[in-house]
């Protein structure tokens, strides 16, 4: 639940100088690859944000999977701060049966089938629905839940899963409170709140074309601006830690993460979903 992807494409100027580094340079990330203890980290990330938002209670085992996690249609990312397991993300591809996916469902047509089939109806073409991703599980550490370098570093490294599945469509299960956040960024409200299995909390389904996204307010790489052979992607696939920004991102001085990092205001709504969960 909650979710969403990128934000808006940079205003073309001349190149920056190099700053100096920054906490932006410090936040790497790791797709979950037959890697137990990356795996591990995910749910324990997801545990902890879910418990410290009221929406589960403490449990012996401090790990929180579903049925999802196993499936070859989702991706995992954690990223560090430091090296330290910060936040996380996934996103899960709704099956084709085109021969190369298996058919399957989105987390959120556990409360949305119904909607998220009339909405892929309403757009398909030549008798081919649109490629459609959720994205869920989206957590900050306790620790980590004000850090906005994390919060946009999740909305970042989540831009290369959406390539990776060659999405048109992206849907999210948001919280009530997070929806005009969602909205700002184009996403439409498609369903309202409904209870959220396994979780004490209420979700809304949103939803947005990829080539509708608007980003979130500031600027911060867009679609458009990374693709899937540039060194991040490569890096992510193969298991390796990357740079979640990289130099050239990291050294612009109009990256409103830098901005934010240099003491210019949070752009508004900024701030609540720095601490929410998804």
């Amino acid at each position: 639940m909650d979710g969403s992807i990128l934000g808006h494409q940079f205003l073309r100027t001349t190149e920056s100088a190099p700053l100096p580094a920054r906490r932006s340079d410090s936040v790497t990330a790791r797709l979950v690859i037959d890697d137990d203890e990356t795996f591990r980290e995910a749910l324990a990330l997801r545990y902890e944000a879910y418990v410290a938002a009221g929406y589960l209670a403490p449990r012996s085992e401090a790990l929180f999977s579903d049925t999802y996690d196993e499936s070859p249609l989702s991706k995992t990312v954690v990223l560090y701060n430091h090296g330290e397991p910060a936040a996380s993300v996934r996103v899960c591809m709704l099956g084709h049966c085109d021969g190369n996916d298996r058919p399957g469902d989105l987390p959120a047509a556990a409360m949305f089938r119904d909607e998220i089939d009339t909405c892929l109806d309403g757009l398909a073409a030549g008798g081919r629905r649109p490629r459609a991703v959720e994205i869920t599980r989206l957590a900050c550490s306790p620790h980590h839940a004000r850090d906005i370098t994390l919060l946009m570093g999740l909305y970042h490294i989540v831009g290369y899963l959406i390539l990776h599945f060659r999405a048109e469509i992206i849907f999210a299960a948001v919280t009530v409170n997070h929806a005009p956040f969602y909205r700002r960024m184009g996403f439409c409200e498609i369903a309202p709140a409904r209870d959220y299995p396994g979780l004490d909390v209420q979700t809304v389904l949103m939803g947005c074309k990829t080539n509708e996204h608007r980003g979130i307010p500031g600027k911060l790489m867009s679609l458009a601006e990374i693709s899937l052979s540039d060194d991040t992607y490569l890096g992510l696939v193969t298991g390796q830690p990357v740079p979640v920004f990289g130099e050239r991102v990291a050294s612009r001085k109009d990256l409103v993460v830098n901005q934010i990092l240099a003491g210019a205001p949070i752009p508004q709504g900024l701030g609540a979903v720095a601490a929410t969960i998804g």
